[in-house]
């Protein structure tokens, strides 16, 4: 049988982490009792490429990273038993200073720490004493005639996808992340709760990286995606670093070998690694490594922790042929990464669900994906997403207005998503979601999502559509609730809270205690019989009638030529004023200088003016339909009454006015949850998990957020909010 050589790696060598020494022994004895030698990895390349010969019974020993127990554990214990290894060094964690004792820590050698734990303090503090330094990678050359190579200048990861796997306080967080996330994130008041998501090379993924956001997406922590031609730069300036580095301290010349962090690897990068000068490389993948294989990717065994000396012999005796090691193969899978979005909507108007697809829009392109939106010719939604077809990662535009004929719109799909090479597809309103359907079980090879942020019953069929998608977004627990009760699975729905966007990409100022007489009661809505209206009159005649002074009741959005005075009685019109309908930044405007919004509403999904409202600090009194008992929490952060309860509003209204102090309680609780929970970045955030995989359905934790202001609370001074009742009975 041709001869193969089995090439085993191995980490660190220690009782706190690794391998034991005992049981690195007991693998070295096993080898040497099996008969077999260990050659160089100049050997192995050689006999590979035909410039030498393989020797029978051979092997290769590894060691990945260099962790400071290579010098004072593994390799006496190599040299004890007559034995070579190859040894692969992060070179930016190369020190100096002299020699330390070849000791374990008991018999008065160095301390050592996990290899999880040395390097977190590598990359967190840029201390490197956890690794072999110069000193020591020189004598593992000339005094022990070892070999040391490169295994990147970084080790540097990425987040591979946007799966969840843990946050940064906990104790299995991954110390990838302290290389991840920049230090300015790392050091914050609140890094313990950064979330860690799936790793892999940053060498192999583009991978998504935490950035500030900038002011047009609304500020916040952004995952942004690296382009092709930024990991080619990162990969060429960190292999020409390794390659500089260690050809100082090797001794090799031109005649550098690579380890690849983690084994991963692709032809991207791999081409980078040749054009730095490298002349081989290991992987994780394992099968034969015979004459005439590809030195570039030289297949490897890692040893795990609580392998004894039988299992290594077995493996040796397998991987020794190189038949056998073919028909015990396992080579790597690069697993694919989202880059291409593609929205689609067959609505002309910029309305609420409008509004949350622009804010996808902006936070996916933030996010460094490439986005296309369909939208129908001459659209107001177009007309809101052209100032992002400029710039840096440029949305593309394709109008089109033909989802009415459902197979022609299938077929425009299937191609549109082809060409623009989309990972997802998401869709927004009636029509464009059943092409997409039809498209995907046609055979298209994306992710299909269906928005779905209404709470009225969908058609009979839907729950067919649903079933050909990936998932359903919604933007509330009352929009699941609908949509389970008409037959969709549970595990085709996905909670994504709609967003807040600020203006100039910063929320409002949080409110402080002020000197104020009164307050300005604000209704925002129409005439319309669900928004309630009517109801916000009622209540303020009530608390007109119980005296009740100090109060200034305004709307906003009631046209001023609609009968809107036949709601308001008499009594009532000195304190009441009708704005009319005003733009979103004066509403905005209005909502900043109000101390209480009402909204009456008899049916309702998930109102993005109740999001401004939180954004803006203020306290809501609200009904309790559709989605909005999610985020408003009864005595928490507002109030909530029965539909068209006009008295019980005005409780919850004078209670308020009363009490300066819950007001502001009330309106930090809010502008918080907004702040970390229903910005753009927050959502963006929950998208791309959904569209990496998730199966989210996660609420918002209030009840948390009311204990933390609780806590940050103390007592104020007397008078320090109002010098004067707000609310005195005539």
């Amino acid at each position: 049988m041709p001869t193969s050589i089995p090439v085993l790696c191995y980490h660190n060598v220690s009782d706190v982490d690794g391998h034991s020494p005992r049981r690195f022994e007991e693998h070295l004895a096993a080898i040497k009792d099996a008969g077999y030698r260990t050659i160089s990895a100049r050997t192995l390349v050689a006999g590979m490429s035909g410039a030498g010969a393989l020797p029978a019974k051979a092997c290769v020993l590894t060691f990945d990273d260099c962790h400071l127990s290579s010098w004072t554990i593994a390799a006496p214990l190599l040299a004890k038993y007559g034995m070579t290894g190859v040894f692969f060094c992060v070179t930016d964690f190369i020190g100096g200073g002299p020699k330390r004792p070849q000791l374990a820590p008991q018999t008065g050698g160095p301390e050592l720490l996990s290899a999880p734990a040395s390097f977190r303090q590598a990359l967190d503090t840029d201390d490197y004493g956890q690794f072999l330094n110069e000193a020591e990678l020189r004598g593992m050359v000339e005094n022990f005639g070892f070999e040391v190579y490169g295994h990147s200048a970084r080790h540097q990861g990425a987040f591979r996808s946007l799966v969840k796997t843990a946050n940064m306080g906990d104790s299995h967080a991954h110390w990838s992340a302290w290389g991840i996330y920049p230090p300015d994130m790392r050091r914050a008041g609140n890094a313990a709760a950064l979330p860690l998501f799936q790793h892999g090379s940053g060498y192999v993924y583009n991978g998504y990286w935490p950035t500030h956001g900038g002011a047009e997406a609304g500020g916040g922590v952004y995952y942004r995606r690296r382009t092709d031609a930024g990991r080619r730069a990162f990969c060429l300036a960190d292999f020409g670093r390794c390659h500089e580095r260690i050809r100082d301290i090797n001794g090799c010349g031109d005649e550098q070998y690579f380890c690849w962090p983690w084994g991963q690897f692709d032809q991207f990068a791999e081409s980078c690694l040749r054009e730095r000068g490298f002349r081989a490389a290991f992987t994780l993948e394992r099968s034969a490594n015979e004459r005439g294989g590809d030195v570039m990717r030289i297949f490897r065994l890692g040893v795990g922790k609580t392998k004894d000396g039988a299992w290594v012999e077995r493996r040796l005796r397998m991987y020794s042929g190189s038949l056998r090691a073919k028909v015990f193969f396992k080579y790597l899978r690069k697993r694919p990464e989202v880059a291409s979005v593609l929205y689609m909507t067959d609505s002309e108007k910029l309305s609420g669900g409008s509004r949350q697809m622009v804010n996808n829009i902006l936070g996916m392109r933030e996010s460094g994906l490439r986005v296309t939106a369909v939208v129908p010719p001459g659209s107001e939604l177009g007309a809101a997403l052209r100032p992002l077809t400029a710039g840096e990662n440029p949305v593309e535009i394709v109008e089109f207005d033909g989802f009415r004929q459902y197979v022609r719109a299938a077929s425009f799909v299937a191609e549109l998503a082809r060409r623009v090479e989309a990972d997802v597809v998401h869709t927004f309103h009636a029509r464009a979601y059943k092409s997409a359907a039809l498209a995907k079980m046609a055979g298209g090879r994306f992710r299909l999502f269906i928005n779905r942020g209404v709470i009225f019953p969908p058609n009979t069929i839907f729950a067919l559509y649903a079933l050909t998608a990936t998932g359903v977004t919604c933007n509330s627990l009352v929009c699941t609730e609908v949509l389970r009760r008409y037959k969709v699975p549970q595990n085709r729905l996905r909670l994504v809270y709609n967003s807040f966007l600020p203006e100039g990409g910063a929320l409002p100022p949080e409110r402080v205690a002020r000197k104020k007489r009164g307050a300005r009661v604000l209704f925002i809505g129409n005439l319309a019989p669900a928004k309630g209206f009517d109801v916000f009159a009622a209540m303020a005649q009530e608390l007109v009638r119980r005296g009740v002074r100090d109060l200034e009741y305004l709307a906003v959005g009631v046209r001023l030529d609609e009968p809107w005075q036949d709601h308001v009685p008499p009594e009532v019109r000195p304190r009441f004023s009708v704005l009319g309908h005003l733009p979103h930044s004066r509403v905005l405007e209005e909502l900043r200088t109000a101390d209480i919004l009402v909204l009456p509403s008899r049916q309702e999904s998930l109102p993005n003016v109740l999001l401004e409202a939180f954004a803006s600090s203020l306290p809501v009194v609200c009904t309790a339909v559709g989605g909005m008992p999610e985020l408003v929490h009864d005595g928490l952060n507002g109030f909530l009454r029965p539909s068209g309860d006009a008295v019980g509003l005005a409780d919850a209204v004078a209670l308020l006015a009363e009490d300066p102090g819950l007001r502001l309680r009330m309106g930090r609780i809010n502008r918080r949850l907004v702040a970390r929970h229903l910005g753009n970045a927050a959502k963006t955030l929950t998208l791309l998990r959904v569209y990496c995989g998730e199966r989210l359905f996660e609420t918002l934790p209030i009840e948390e957020l009311a204990r933390q202001v609780a806590a940050e609370e103390s007592p104020l001074p007397p008078n320090a909010l109002n010098e004067a009742p707000p609310c005195r009975k005539a």
